[in-house]
């Protein structure tokens, strides 16, 4: 084979590596922005202090988000536009316990904040809701159902077991939420509060509204019709999103 073989040989090799290199390059960065693009939206953009929650479902990893937005705004204050239908308890009890940290938090629900994210919604110092905005029972769903109306049968036992030990760890927690939000409040009247957000008398996702919740003695300020307009851009990024 003759030299000016073998060096066009690998001239043509080295186009083929540095070729490979430029696409492993591209799919790279594509895939950067991507993963960007999957974390942070397109939505608008929001003023400082500002975290939104906007989440079909709260997760460890929707958690693990808003914790990351929190973290270095310090224990001044901070707001939460909440926008979600619950989630893992666990998750949505640290994003409370993150709120009552602040000496001021508020907590905006424009739409809804239902189960685990009225659960976040309530340990916020205060509250802003839509005039057409809903909170709903905080009380566990196990494996789809509540967790006090699971059958009591042998193919169900674990799950009530563990359906007893989330309703004696959320009785717990909103208690403490309530006496925060309640100050001076009765027994009784902490009772009653207790009885709406357990969802004793009602489905778990029946709406709790304004006017409902403030019957309980909470205040619940007007929010802003712009909050909504914000929670409607980033639902729609999300769906652009998806489609990536």
């Amino acid at each position: 084979m003759s030299s000016f073989y073998l060096m066009r040989e690998r001239s043509r090799d080295s186009r083929a590596y540095y070729w490979f290199l430029g696409l492993l390059g591209a799919a790279t960065a594509g895939y950067a922005g991507y993963v960007a693009y999957r974390r942070y939206g397109a939505g608008p953009r929001l003023p400082p202090g500002v975290v939104s929650l906007v989440a079909p479902v709260i997760h460890p990893g929707v958690a693990e988000e808003v914790l990351e937005k929190i973290e270095p705004m310090g224990q001044d204050e901070v707001t939460v536009l909440l926008h979600t239908f619950g989630g893992c308890v666990s998750s949505c009890v640290q994003i409370a316990d993150a709120l009552r940290k602040f000496r001021r938090s508020t907590a905006i629900v424009p739409y809804m904040a239902a189960s685990g994210g009225t659960l976040i919604a309530l340990n916020a110092t205060k509250l802003e809701m839509g005039r057409n905005a809903s909170l709903t029972a905080v009380d566990p769903i196990i494996r789809g159902r509540r967790g006090k109306n699971l059958p009591d049968t042998e193919k169900w036992a674990s799950s009530k077991a563990d359906a007893k030990d989330y309703e004696n760890a959320i009785r717990t927690y909103l208690r403490q939420t309530l006496a925060a939000r309640l100050p001076g409040a009765s027994d009784e009247k902490i009772v009653a509060a207790m009885d709406v957000f357990m969802g004793k008398n009602a489905p778990h996702e029946w709406p709790i509204r304004p006017a409902e919740v403030e019957a309980l003695g909470i205040k619940v300020a007007s929010a802003d019709v712009a909050w909504a307009g914000i929670v409607d851009q980033l639902r729609e990024a999300q769906q652009q999103d998806a489609l990536y």
